[in-house]
């Protein structure tokens, strides 16, 4: 009885080894199971960072990366998603994810690298005006370290006006690295290539003008491809009064308010029904002692503006224009 059960025992532990061989083999992926995992991570981030899910964009590709550390998208897309999260402790980490990269591959890693630049030298501005409050000390250190902080901000803005144009050399006429160039010239105080870049822009934006409303004249164009035309006019119209708009205030600072006037007027003639160009354009005009003008423009904005309550500052606001202008033209 005794050699048929060691038998037994020997069988069994036999038995066990090879299953539980078995059962490790099995979970070691083949070659195409990784492959098809990675692209699944990658796709997941993806998908999340469209829909805004940051959090999960971030999970998704830390996964794929421990399956391939040097996926140059996943790489790419981790750094998209801590630039999104917003800390700054997430904007230096992108900073390293993107240093990581080669700015050579994909222009995507020098406009991500600008990106996180321009708002690390914002932040370094907010904490060196004293937004941060415990960051400084008082008196002398206090005001040493505020032009430190000051310096560092525009040493990081120099660097992403660099990484900008270097995204412009792999990808001319790149609308995001345009106008990225156009905020940091602004925030380094360099007004004259704030408004070259406007100026840069807007012949960008009016060659694309030219393009969509060709394809809205191709015969036989389906409903999809109408529409599709339609929606980047509509971005192009929202791009090119934004850009006005910076352009209105870059002059109003350089004292060159006919200039500011003349943007703004452009920028109504490409959404006639926004109150708030009307506001502005009236407000440089009465300033400029242009009262018909001005008075014209008051009345189209109170006319867009009709929805808003008597007592909105706005609305009060323009009231009392409206009297300067008709008090001026009057005469004494």
């Amino acid at each position: 009885m005794d050699a048929p059960r060691r038998r037994h025992s020997l069988a069994t532990g036999l038995l066990c080894a090879a299953l539980s061989t078995t059962a490790c083999n099995s979970t070691k992926p083949t070659e195409a199971e990784l492959d098809r995992q990675l692209e699944i991570h990658t796709e997941s981030t993806i998908g999340y960072l469209d829909m805004g899910e940051i959090d999960r964009a971030i999970d998704q590709a830390l996964r794929g990366l421990s399956l391939a550390p040097e996926d140059f998208r996943l790489r790419l897309f981790l750094g998209r998603a801590l630039q999104k999260r917003g800390p700054v402790e997430d904007l230096l980490q992108a900073e390293r994810v993107f240093r990581d990269l080669s700015p050579s591959e994909d222009f995507r890693v020098s406009l991500g690298l600008a990106e996180v630049l321009e708002r690390k030298g914002l932040a370094l501005d907010e904490s060196a005006r004293g937004v941060a409050p415990g960051r400084h000390a008082s008196g002398a250190d206090q005001a040493a370290t505020s032009r430190s902080l000051d310096r560092d901000a525009h040493v990081a803005w120099d660097e992403s006006l660099m990484a900008y144009e270097r995204a412009l050399s792999l990808r001319p006429n790149d609308h995001p690295a345009m106008t990225g160039a156009l905020r940091v010239a602004s925030l380094r105080g360099d007004h004259e290539a704030s408004l070259s870049w406007t100026e840069a822009i807007l012949s960008s934006t009016s060659a694309d003008r030219a393009f969509w409303r060709s394809q809205l004249e191709r015969p036989e164009l389906s409903a999809r491809d109408e529409q599709s035309a339609r929606d980047n006019l509509a971005d192009l119209d929202e791009l090119e009064v934004a850009v006005q708009l910076h352009a209105a205030t870059t002059l109003v600072l350089m004292e060159r308010k006919p200039d500011a006037v003349e943007r703004l007027g452009r920028a109504c003639a490409l959404v006639p029904d926004l109150a708030a160009l009307h506001s502005r354009r009236a407000q440089l005009l009465v300033e400029l002692g242009r009262y018909e003008e001005g008075l014209a423009e008051i009345d189209e904005y109170l006319r867009l503006a009709e929805g808003l309550p008597f007592e909105h500052p706005d609305i009060r606001r323009a009231y009392n224009l409206q009297q300067v202008c008709r008090s001026s033209l009057a005469g004494p």
